[in-house]
């Protein structure tokens, strides 16, 4: 499986525009209805289920890994993810307001990351697009049609293809916004089998550039009526994530690294050093822990660790409730 090539109709009479442009949005949602209505088993009402999962990826250094993913779903505000890759354990869990992730190393293979969005198939509900053009494109085994988003600030643009006949959405092409360039993550999905009244895809894999990434297989998926309510317990010691609205962190006060020989310069562009702390502001808005993520002079490490202890913040909240929150913090040291 490889995604398809994604092109941009153009519309070449300008009177044309308004009513060519309204046709397009309205056939691609009404595309991307169809396939969620076909293909989507977390759709709200949809029959609570457990999916398991084998998947494979090329490792940072370039050996080849497999890995396991398990899931119990019964709505949008109670699910649990499990996966395993050799020694690596993540486990997700989601309520109404509230998600936790628990992971048992700090190693994580970065690619995973991208299973739920993979796995989910379709785009989260809320997300709306602005749609361009509509292309049909010739497959090996069935035509589809494929529509684009209009580009955003970047150049960036959304597409996804589905078949023709069935409806089933078989491609979809991501924007991968980083922050010297950007590139496109392409998902394809194919073997739809049955599972009660939906179609869904057996076999998936993804690519970014062309190059495959991530490719996944569904071993099983059965109804689950009756999940123990244990699963979806908040693992001990998991972080914990907003599901809704978050709002983040905001600074209250700040106090100025004490440092012989120098001066603070925030937000300016100085070559006499940097530091950057990830720290956690609890819900009472006082920061606990401090980490180093990025240095190039450890002499100035120290003086930001205790300037950053003593900031204060409004915490962020999570549907409007105070929560626990992790952010970066940089500290530009000059002469």
């Amino acid at each position: 499986m490889r995604p398809r090539l994604l092109l941009s109709a153009v519309c070449l009479a300008s009177l044309q525009l308004c009513s060519l442009a309204q046709d397009v949005q309205a056939r691609a949602e009404a595309m991307m209805a169809r396939a969620r209505h076909l293909s989507d088993i977390r759709a709200k009402n949809a029959p609570a289920f457990r999916l398991k999962a084998t998947f494979s990826f090329v490792g940072k250094d370039l050996e080849s890994l497999q890995g396991t993913y398990t899931e119990i779903w019964v709505s949008s505000a109670q699910w649990r993810r499990e996966t395993v890759v050799n020694d690596f354990h993540r486990i997700e869990v989601g309520a109404p307001t509230r998600t936790w992730r628990l992971d048992n190393s700090t190693d994580v293979p970065e690619i995973t990351n991208r299973l739920p969005d993979l796995l989910n198939v379709f785009p989260a509900a809320g997300i709306t697009f602005e749609f361009d053009s509509i292309t049909v494109s010739p497959g090996e085994k069935a035509e589809a049609e494929c529509v684009t988003t209009k580009p955003g600030s970047r150049q960036e643009r959304y597409a996804f293809c589905f078949d023709k006949k069935s409806g089933a959405l078989l491609d979809k092409a991501d924007p991968d916004i980083r922050p010297k360039n950007s590139t496109s993550f392409s998902c394809v999905y194919g073997i739809f089998r049955k599972f009660g009244d939906y179609l869904f895809p057996r076999e998936m894999a993804c690519f970014e550039d062309q190059h495959r990434m991530l490719q996944a297989k569904i071993e099983d998926i059965t109804a689950e009526p009756s999940p123990d309510a244990a699963l979806f317990k908040p693992p001990e010691g998991a972080s914990e994530g907003c599901a809704t609205k978050l709002v983040s962190p905001s600074v209250i006060s700040q106090v100025a690294p004490s440092l012989p020989g120098t001066s603070l310069g925030l937000g300016t562009t100085d070559d006499q050093g940097t530091v950057k702390i990830e720290i956690t502001v609890d819900a009472m808005g006082k920061p606990q822990g401090g980490t180093i993520v990025q240095s190039d002079r450890k002499r100035f490490e120290e003086a930001a660790l205790n300037a950053i202890s003593k900031w204060r913040f409004k915490p962020a909240t999570c549907n409007g409730e105070p929560m626990a929150s992790k952010i970066q913090i940089e500290f530009r040291f000059g002469s």
